[in-house]
């Protein structure tokens, strides 16, 4: 995510839309507390501390990881990232500090958290298609250049879709610009993957399967894991459509590596609990 809003714009299509997001988490959120007999005041007090305090994370973790606010290797770089995982790693921290004050369930509250997050998410996408950014990579193997591992990661998947153009100003025409892909006078970007809205529909379908998780009769935090694990999953290979992050390992992004992270915690974790219990 990026927080490039134009200074002479107060209301944006992108802006609406997160409020939208942030909403929808907040009222599921507020359903599942209630149906886990905790008071729903408690979300309404965590959705605003964890949304500050991700943000302030997730801004945090950019300027920690100066090689990541490239998007067109040293040819040009944006504006400071906001890292998803960044915010929800800072937001889970401010869960759990939460938690410990008002002694409740730390594993329960992720729980209550865990699918909102996912429909907000799932929201929050739309946004970053009307914004621009989060863009996929070019959608036509025409067009050569020496960042193809950046802007086509998977070029036999060519023609897959007609792709969309974004306008002069955004952060796809800017890269396409900074590559030579495109003229200066170019009306446009050129076409590109709604990678967006593809994340936006595999979210869906990972909402519609996990919503009907068993998960009351599993241990408090297995949803959570769950939903971690099943999204890290999901945007690892989504990743390789997206044109927005600067490889550092291999033909990886910061966020895949991220993901393995996560992934590989999930697997070591339980067993490493286990053995210290034993």
């Amino acid at each position: 995510m990026y927080s490039h809003f134009d200074s002479n714009t107060w209301v944006t299509p992108f802006g609406l839309i997160f409020l939208v997001a942030i909403f929808t988490g907040w009222l599921l959120a507020r359903r599942n507390a209630v149906a886990m007999n905790i008071d729903g005041s408690h979300v309404d007090l965590l959705m605003p501390v964890t949304i500050i305090v991700g943000i302030a994370g997730g801004t945090l973790l950019s300027l920690l990881m100066p090689m990541d606010q490239m998007i067109a290797g040293e040819m040009m770089q944006t504006g400071v990232r906001i890292r998803l995982f960044g915010m929800l790693a800072t937001g889970a921290v401010a869960v759990f500090i939460y938690s410990r004050i008002v002694k409740l369930s730390f594993r329960r509250l992720l729980d209550v958290f865990a699918l909102p997050t996912l429909a907000g998410l799932m929201i929050h996408r739309i946004g970053c298609f009307l914004a621009g950014c989060c863009w996929g990579d070019i959608v036509s193997a025409e067009h050569s250049t020496s960042f193809a591992s950046q802007v086509q990661t998977l070029p036999f998947l060519s023609g897959l879709s007609s792709g969309v153009s974004y306008p002069p100003g955004s952060l796809p025409y800017q890269q396409h610009l900074a590559l030579g892909l495109i003229e200066p006078s170019a009306l446009a970007s050129l076409p590109v993957y709604p990678v967006q809205l593809y994340e936006g529909a595999l979210l869906l379908v990972l909402l519609l399967a996990l919503w009907r998780f068993p998960w009351r009769r599993y241990p408090a935090g297995v949803l959570a894991v769950v939903v971690v694990c099943a999204y890290a999953f999901l945007r690892f290979f989504i990743e390789y459509l997206r044109a927005d992050g600067h490889i550092v390992l291999g033909n990886m992004t910061v966020t895949q590596l991220q993901c393995l992270f996560l992934l590989l915690s999930a697997i070591l974790l339980p067993g490493m609990l286990g053995r210290t219990r034993g």
